[in-house]
């Protein structure tokens, strides 16, 4: 670890990994069989790391005759699903992640210590962590607005809640009162649409940012 992406392109037969001007993250183009892959160069060490392995995720699919005829049927948006989980099982190979996901509690310094092993991002190793470990590692990242703390990114939410969660007058309280330093634990509460979360969440602040890794979560009565 990390995966040397580059030296699994060349076994698959790429041709080229190209960095260059893009509106997407990345794509593959086929020239006598082979393919080659371009970048999008503006993007994060990481971004693109996972994006390559997204790329070699589809010429996986497309160069196994078998594999691409039982693929041939699913929507666009399974096939870039199934490539995302591609990239992150070659990134973060189950066998590697394992013991990390078998941990008694995940924290936003295994999280990071992760990502960093694997040359990831904090939301790609939250997300694998949830998946592999099979329970909440939910990641939430938060800056000061001029009333309320608000959403600014999140990972391995579950899907019906996604895009909706806000913090209750409480959460917003709590992450007010916060001092500016990492490994703290708090009980926060959570709004999704009409849903009422709670979860026990570690908590890291940095002046108007702030980073919460929630590990458990679940539906107030």
């Amino acid at each position: 670890m990390p995966v040397d992406l580059e030296k699994l392109a060349a076994s698959l037969g790429v041709t080229e990994i190209r960095y260059t001007d893009l509106t997407e993250d990345g794509r593959t183009s086929w020239t006598r069989g082979r393919p080659r892959v371009e970048l999008r160069a503006d993007r994060p060490p990481t971004r693109s790391r996972f994006t390559l392995a997204h790329e070699i995720g589809h010429i996986l699919i497309d160069s196994d005759e078998s594999v691409a005829h039982r693929t041939h049927g699913l929507a666009h948006d399974d096939i870039e699903t199934l490539c995302d989980w591609i990239a992150a099982s070659i990134l973060m190979p189950r066998d590697w992640i394992q013991p990390y996901a078998d941990r008694d509690r995940y924290t936003l310094s295994s999280l990071r210590m992760v990502a960093h092993k694997a040359g990831v991002s904090l939301s790609a190793a939250a997300v694998r962590l949830a998946e592999v470990g099979g329970r909440t590692c939910m990641l939430l990242r938060w800056q000061r607005a001029p009333t309320r703390w608000v959403v600014i990114g999140q990972a391995a939410v579950p899907a019906r809640f996604a895009g909706t969660l806000q913090a209750t007058t409480q959460t917003t309280a709590i992450l007010e009162s916060l001092p500016n330093r990492r490994d703290l634990w708090h009980e926060l509460t959570l709004t999704a649409g009409s849903t009422a979360l709670v979860g026990n969440a570690h908590v890291d602040r940095s002046g108007k940012t702030c980073m919460t890794l929630f590990t458990s979560l679940r539906v107030s009565a």
